[in-house]
């Protein structure tokens, strides 16, 4: 798996547990990326449970370190792409 498709997953998850979810993603290198989601409060914990089995899987499977990271989009408006 490479990282855009690991980077497309995530972001479909996110999209799907919080559609009104803004996603960010910053590559660090051709194994590792940040994933920010700017999303209402309330679904921060559902965004967690859809993403953090899968980017423990794409560590120790494929050797991708993807971190997602979850914003209060009210109090945290998310930069420019």
């Amino acid at each position: 798996m490479t990282l855009d498709e690991a980077i497309g997953e995530l972001s479909r998850r996110i999209s799907a547990t919080s559609p009104s979810a803004v996603v960010r993603v910053t590559r660090v290198s051709s194994e590792e990326a940040t994933v920010r989601a700017y999303a209402p409060a309330s679904d921060e914990q559902a965004i967690k449970a859809a993403t953090q089995d899968y980017t423990l899987e794409l560590l120790t499977s494929e050797g991708l370190d993807v971190q997602v990271l979850v914003y209060d989009m009210a109090t945290s408006l998310p930069p420019e792409e």
